[in-house]
C-alpha cells in the first residue's frame, strides 16, 4: 500500500492536471498552476534527489504555464494533451536511457539499501519502467490519433488515454508485490 501512495503522489500533478486541463483557455492556465504547485508542493525531496519524473513534471509544467498564460501561444493550447503525454513518454524512456529508470528512484524510497544494486532489484526497476514507458507511448498514439478514434468509437480515446495510467498503477502494485512474495519464498 504504501508502494501505491508513492507511485499516486509521484502522477498526483499529472492526475490533477488530467481532471482540470479543458476548454475554456482559463481552465487550462488553472490545470497547469494547480499541477505546478504541486509538483513543487509534493516534490521537493524528489526535485532535490533528481528525480526524472518530477524533474520533467517541472519543466512540464512551468513551460507550459508561460507558454500558455504568458505568451498565449495557440498551437500548445491546441495541442496540450499531446505534448503533456509525449512528455511522459519522454520522461519514462529518458530515464532508461539515461540508465537511472524512474522506478528504481521511488523503489528506493521504500527498499533497504542492501537491495539496490542486486540484479533482481535492477531488472525489476528497469521492466516496470519499461511497462511505464510503453503506457505512454499507448497514451501518445491515442493522442495522436484522437481524431479518428473519435470517429470510431468515442469511447475509445479514455479508455486508451486515460485507463491505461490507472493500468499502470495497478501493474506496478502487482508485479512489486509478486516480485515481495517470491523473494520471501
Amino acid at each position: 500500500m504504501k508502494d501505491l501512495l508513492k507511485i499516486l503522489i509521484g502522477f498526483l500533478p499529472w492526475i490533477l492536471f488530467g481532471i482540470m486541463a479543458g476548454p475554456p483557455l482559463t481552465r487550462l492556465e488553472a490545470a497547469l498552476a494547480v499541477s505546478l504547485a504541486a509538483t513543487l508542493a509534493l516534490g521537493l525531496k524528489q526535485l532535490r534527489q533528481g528525480f526524472f519524473l518530477t524533474w520533467g513534471s517541472l519543466l512540464f509544467f512551468s513551460l507550459s504555464l508561460i507558454l500558455v498564460f504568458v505568451l498565449r501561444n495557440l498551437w500548445v493550447v491546441e495541442h496540450m494533451d499531446l505534448l503533456a503525454r509525449a512528455t511522459l513518454a519522454v520522461i519514462a524512456w529518458g530515464s532508461i536511457i539515461a540508465g537511472r529508470p524512474f522506478t528504481l528512484q521511488y523503489a528506493r524510497e521504500s527498499v533497504p539499501e542492501a537491495y539496490w544494486h542486486t540484479p533482481e532489484f535492477i531488472y525489476t526497476g528497469y521492466f516496470i519502467s519499461i511497462v511505464w514507458g510503453i503506457i505512454f507511448l499507448i497514451a501518445l498514439g491515442a493522442s495522436l490519433f484522437r481524431p479518428y478514434l473519435d470517429q470510431m468509437a468515442s469511447w475509445l480515446y479514455p479508455l486508451l488515454a486515460t485507463g491505461s495510467m490507472f493500468l499502470g498503477i495497478i501493474f506496478t502494485q502487482w508485479y512489486v508485490h509478486r516480485v515481495r512474495s517470491a523473494r520471501q519464498t
